[in-house]
């Protein structure tokens, strides 16, 4: 391996993988005087996990970084989301309640092999006049103050080479590696959340099974049920099912560690996670012929953390270096997108001597109010309902209809580009922010009084939720599927609410004491 052509830098990034590789990309093309180089520590990339992107990440690569060729040739297209629910008396998909797109989705989105498309995303920056340095390992960081440049010490083939950096950007993803030497990084404690994936080779294809199986299950759908990002939930936990270009399926397991424990007792994890997948009604039914690929398995035991600051004086936060919150939705990429483009743009301004005075301040607010946005009412306490297919269904359209309305249709209509701003960021957004908090808790509040009363799960069979997803009448369809949803499912709460209160009642003779479990999980 070289050693860096020169002892300082414009622009140093910490890690090649999708956001320090797109930083690169953008900067090169468009600040092509910056002198930039990429320090990646990996000698090729893992088949790492963010395998599926939403609208908006799928719009930053093709509208913003130009790889439809990439994206045709070596990734899938992605047909929205599905969710499967299943009670006792479910068998196989033909029989569980569904919830999903019927036809295609007009709207960009792709099932990624992720290590491809970061391999081809850091040889565009290489050609776009990035410097590599890989495998390399920082040694250290030293930020410069007043106007100083920040000092960064790699390790290439046994040597360590300090350079100098104007700026210092960090896309090193979980490692975190400015934001841990800062002391940046806080764990999300609200949101305590694991998982565990692997590939698998052989899952057999849920679109044959429809075929062969005929019926309602046949007739349910117009475009592939495989192709999209399928959900199979309880309380407490969802599991993805993710197609790969190359015949591979990516399965993961999810789950809120209040509800349910997944841990080891006296057996390999990997051991507890392929019995779980496969005992899982009805996605067992997709696994009777399926193996995982050796050595391939990986788990977190901790999912979520956010750091307090995204970008300082001359240096930037980027993708999973600054937060994560959780795999459902698929908001990692879009997260990686936003912070790309913005500090992008920092770099470009201050370069330029016009950025404000204010600027870093604004970014770092707008992130974070995202961030604590996002979760508060989408996130924190959802695993309490994921068992419910009315409940969870009907949060999944209105979540979607206005990440539709609020952030797809504007940046594809208003904007028609890729547009930075993180969902839930501008101070504008509190009215969606407080109106997507109150279902989402009164979808909590439902959900543990129908396992109060012991009728958790009973709208889980038969049942067909369809969705649409493009830039016309389906988010407001959404919007209107959603609300009919959660108005029955609170005239339904009434009813159990009155069963419960009879149930307490004791008889005259003969008192019983109330042992209703409580509303709380324990």
């Amino acid at each position: 391996m070289p050693r860096p052509s020169r002892p300082r830098y414009d622009v140093v990034v910490l890690g090649g993988a999708f956001a320090g590789a797109s930083t690169a990309v953008l900067l090169g093309r468009e600040q092509p005087d910056l002198s930039v180089l990429l320090v990646e520590k990996s000698r090729q990339f893992d088949s790492k996990v963010g395998e599926a992107t939403t609208e908006m990440s799928a719009m930053f690569l093709t509208r913003r970084l130009g790889l439809w060729p990439h994206l045709e040739l070596e990734q899938l297209p992605k047909e929205g989301l599905r969710y499967w629910f299943a009670d006792a008396s479910v068998r196989g998909h033909a029989e569980a309640s569904e919830t999903g797109g019927v036809v295609r989705s007009p709207v960009p989105s792709f099932q990624l092999r992720r290590d491809v498309l970061d391999q081809h995303l850091l040889e565009q920056a290489v050609e776009a006049g990035a410097e590599l340095a890989r495998p390399a390992r920082v040694r250290a960081v030293e930020l410069g103050t007043d106007g100083a440049d920040h000092r960064v010490e790699i390790e290439i083939d046994g040597e360590v080479v300090a350079v100098g950096a104007r700026w210092l950007v960090d896309a090193s993803g979980r490692a975190c590696v400015l934001g841990r030497r800062l002391g940046l990084i806080e764990r999300n404690a609200r949101h305590p959340t694991a998982a565990m994936w692997c590939r698998w080779r052989g899952v057999a294809h849920v679109d044959e099974l429809a075929a062969r199986a005929g019926g309602r299950l046949a007739a349910g759908n117009v475009s592939s049920r495989r192709l999209g990002t399928n959900h199979y939930t309880g309380r407490g936990y969802w599991v993805w099912f993710i197609p790969l270009g190359h015949g591979e399926t990516s399965i993961g397991v999810v789950w809120d560690r209040r509800w349910i424990d997944l841990d080891p007792s006296g057996e390999a994890r990997a051991a507890v996670y392929e019995r779980f997948v496969r005992g899982l009604v009805p996605a067992a039914e997709l696994l009777d012929r399926a193996e995982m690929r050796a050595g391939d398995f990986r788990s977190y035991s901790t999912l979520a953390y956010v750091a307090r600051r995204y970008a300082g004086e001359r240096w930037a936060l980027v993708g999973d270096a600054a937060a994560f919150l959780d795999p459902y939705y698929s908001p990692g990429l879009d997260h990686a997108a936003f912070t790309v483009e913005a500090t992008v743009r920092l770099i470009a301004d201050e370069t330029a001597g016009r950025l404000q005075p204010d600027a870093i301040a604004e970014h770092n607010a707008t992130f974070l109010r995202s961030y604590w946005r996002f979760f508060e009412s989408v996130y924190e306490g959802k695993y309490r309902y994921m068992g419910e297919a009315d409940l969870l269904s009907a949060a999944m359209l209105l979540d979607t209809a206005q990440y539709y309305l609020f952030v797809v249709i504007p940046a594809y209509r208003l904007h028609r580009r890729f547009h930075w701003m993180p969902v839930l960021g501008p101070k504008e957004a509190f009215f969606a922010y407080h109106l997507m908090r109150l279902y989402h808790r009164r979808f909590q509040r439902l959900a543990d009084l129908r396992e109060a009363v012991g009728e958790a799960g009973r709208r889980n069979a038969g049942r067909r939720i369809r969705a649409y997803f493009d830039l016309g009448f389906a988010p407001w369809r959404m919007v209107v599927r959603g609300l009919r949803l959660w108005a029955a499912a609170e005239l339904d709460g009434l009813r159990l609410l009155l069963r419960r209160t009879f149930a307490r009642r004791p008889a005259a003779s003969t008192p019983v004491p109330d042992t209703t479990p409580p509303l709380e999980p324990r």
